[in-house]
């Protein structure tokens, strides 16, 4: 079992389940060096969630607030979903493993439940520091999975997140798995953001730890949750065939630009180039059908991230909105 499942699975059972789990390590001094940036990102909420929900022995409860804090001001300084290996120093860069994971869909499940754990236990906690840093954190990734969202019927919900990014999902699922570039808990976490609820009653569908996240959000107070999608600040962002309340105040800091065109519920969005693993430089919804480009459909070569092969998509025709680093 690698470390961020078996991090996951201690965030479900704590925080889901209520259930205390076998073994309790003591807070770390430093987020692990060796560990991905999700990983990190878990291991801040493992961490503050042991010193702060369950009060273990041998937990610090000052220690595990600041790693929390700290996951989110380097996303800040150097990029959503974006966690240099060192961040201790802040020299250290963002490394050579794959530390930008930008709009990932492979493992947008590890950062919601990152998030969603650090803002629930925050909130259960009363920690006025942290509490805000993760609700930006919210609102900046709800107001991406705005800009990307296709509003359809699927067996779960009601909106798919088809969104470039660090890495793409499996492009050949099994048969009634969520598509190629989707990831089913993203696209029921931005659904729970925009309505307030899920349209449909999963039931036990999402009685798992891949879906710690949406159960998270679940057991948010409307007041909460409020605070997660009241409207922002600026031009308002376009989403699917609706007007969502996230604008360009919540756009979070992006590691390379962000290039969206919109009508209804189409869209293209693509990255021109984003230096990560096995980026997915290219997705979007035409006339009712995804479609995404992985790196390495045109050029092998471009492993490692690299620049796009491929003109910006054309379709729709509507204007092209830019979001660079730092947003426009």
């Amino acid at each position: 079992m690698g470390a961020e499942q078996q991090l996951l699975e201690h965030l479900y059972d704590v925080l889901v389940l209520g259930k205390a789990p076998a073994s309790i390590q003591p807070t770390p001094d430093e987020l692990n060096p060796k560990f991905t940036p999700n990983q990190k990102f878990l291991q801040a909420a493992v961490a503050y969630t042991d010193a702060f929900i369950l009060k273990a022995p041998g937990t610090d409860p000052a220690q595990a607030a600041k790693l929390a804090a700290l996951v989110f001001q380097v996303q800040e300084k150097y990029g959503h979903h974006c966690v240099p290996h060192d961040p201790s120093q802040p020299g250290s860069g963002l490394g050579s493993t794959g530390a930008i994971e930008t709009l990932t869909s492979s493992h947008a499940q590890l950062w919601h439940a990152g998030g969603a754990a650090l803002l629930y236990a925050a909130l259960q906690a009363g920690d006025a520091a942290l509490i805000p840093a993760a609700q930006r954190w919210w609102r900046g990734e709800a107001a991406l999975n705005h800009l990307t969202a296709w509003q359809t019927s699927w067996n779960l919900g009601s909106y798919q997140v088809i969104a470039p990014g660090a890495r793409g999902g499996e492009r050949n699922p099994p048969q009634g798995a969520s598509p190629a570039a989707q990831n089913s808990t993203r696209d029921l976490d931005y659904e729970i953001l925009l309505t307030g609820k899920l349209a449909k009653n999963p039931g036990s569908k999402i009685q798992d730890q891949y879906y710690t996240a949406t159960l998270l959000l679940l057991k948010l107070t409307a007041g909460q949750l409020a605070a997660l999608n009241a409207p922002g600040k600026g031009a308002p962002l376009s989403g699917p065939t609706r007007q969502g309340p996230w604008t360009t105040g919540d756009m979070p800091l992006l590691p390379a630009p962000l290039c969206v065109r919109r009508q209804g519920n189409q869209h293209s969005a693509w990255f021109q180039e984003l230096s990560c693993l096995e980026p997915q430089l290219q997705a979007g919804v035409n006339a009712g059908a995804p479609w995404y480009k992985f790196y390495d459909d045109a050029d092998p070569a471009l492993k490692d991230g690299g620049e796009s092969p491929w003109p910006p998509p054309e379709t729709p025709a509507a204007t092209v909105q830019d979001y660079g680093s730092g947003s426009s």
